[in-house]
């Protein structure tokens, strides 16, 4: 395996850290002062997957598991790392990382590591993939959630954009096939939008898109996910839903959004949504088996009349 040290990129002159370094708290034993302990991904072989992704630690769960087995509570599926690497333990408000007897080694500061307490500033190394732990209140924290929501949002419908969305879609289809939960997958998009913007200019056509994304938002539960997947077309991932409560939403955003008044320099333009909805089955296997599925009901949508829901 290579070493950390062979590696300038894995220390704190990476690209990630140089921009937040400015930024960095004095570093402690990460006791709970506010807001929430975080792990954040700052190094990804090629860049590539959840760099960037933040990991918030204030949930209810004292425990995180890490490894490659989609039974872990992060999944990280990087060569170095093994099914089942690692896994971090509150104890008394300290969060300690424990190695699970891997192949590779779990190592922290760039030192092999059975079991140690994390403080802030740490960083983490599992394969691949290395992870910087950062307690409650530190302002790199803070720094990178303000940087993490301008980098998961659409900017115009301040959705989920479309990278958020389907990172969320691949974790909650995980949860779904290790535990069996009901988790369903609402598509939409604005009938003839291409007529709007043509009618009524594309300034109108955003107007349209905010407003949509606003009634939608409003009916948005904290563990659902809202996002803009392209263009006109948004998704709306609902865990915990089967599929008859998901097509009850579906259908009252339907008839919403075809009775609101949506103006543009005081003109109303008529505005109606189709909607294709999909429940999660053991024959889905990946995100792209999901959304095709969704999608396959909202062109049904579309070819049987528009303004309608199809599951």
């Amino acid at each position: 395996m290579a070493d950390p040290k062979d590696h300038p990129e894995l220390h704190p002159e990476s690209a990630w850290q140089v921009q937040t370094q400015v930024l960095r708290a004095e570093p402690g034993l990460g006791q709970h002062t506010g807001g929430s302990d975080c792990l954040v991904v700052i190094y990804t072989r090629e860049g590539r997957g959840p760099l960037g992704k933040r990991i918030q630690l204030d949930g209810p769960a004292q425990e995180l598991t890490i490894g490659r087995d989609v039974t872990n509570s992060l999944v990280l599926e990087f060569e170095g790392v093994s099914r089942k690497h690692a896994k971090l333990v509150k104890r008394d408000g300290v969060w300690w990382v424990h190695d699970n007897n891997s192949t590779n080694g779990t190592y922290v500061n760039d030192a092999l590591t059975r079991e140690t307490p994390l403080r802030n500033g740490d960083r983490v190394k599992v394969g691949d993939v290395i992870l910087k732990y950062l307690s409650a209140g530190d302002l790199e924290s803070e720094f990178i959630e303000t940087i993490s929501q301008m980098m998961v949002t659409d900017g115009l419908t301040q959705a989920a954009n479309k990278r958020h969305l389907t990172e969320k879609i691949t974790d909650e289809l995980n949860r779904s096939l290790r535990h069996g939960r009901p988790l369903s997958l609402v598509m939409f998009d604005v009938d003839h939008f291409k007529k709007v913007n043509d009618t009524y200019g594309h300034v109108a056509g955003d107007v349209v898109l905010k407003e949509i994304a606003s009634l939608v938002r409003s009916r948005v539960r904290r563990n659902e996910v809202f996002g803009r997947y392209g263009g006109e077309e948004f998704a709306l991932l609902l865990p915990e839903t089967t599929l008859q409560g998901a097509v009850t939403l579906a259908q009252e955003l339907c008839v919403l959004v075809a009775s609101q008044p949506f103006l543009f320099d005081r003109i109303r333009i008529p505005v109606t949504i189709s909607l294709g909805v999909a429940q999660w089955n053991p024959a889905i296997r990946t995100t792209d088996d999901f959304i095709r599925a969704a999608d396959a009901k909202l062109f049904q949508a579309k070819r049987s009349g528009r303004n309608r829901v199809c599951a």
